[in-house]
């Protein structure tokens, strides 16, 4: 039987040290929309305030 090396712990693996990057790249894109939105309602804020509405 062929077991997961993830499920096992052994840090080492080529199969856990790739799950953690893919783990790293979900959340860096994550991150990344989340800070894009912030900042269009930033923008959008900065522009009624400019305007005085």
């Amino acid at each position: 039987m062929v077991f997961c090396a993830v499920c096992f712990g052994d840090p080492t693996s080529p199969l856990t040290q790739g799950y953690n990057y893919g783990i790293m790249v979900l959340l860096l894109i994550t991150l990344m929309v989340l800070g894009c939105f912030g900042l269009l309602f930033w923008n959008i804020r900065q522009r009624t305030l400019r305007r005085g509405i």
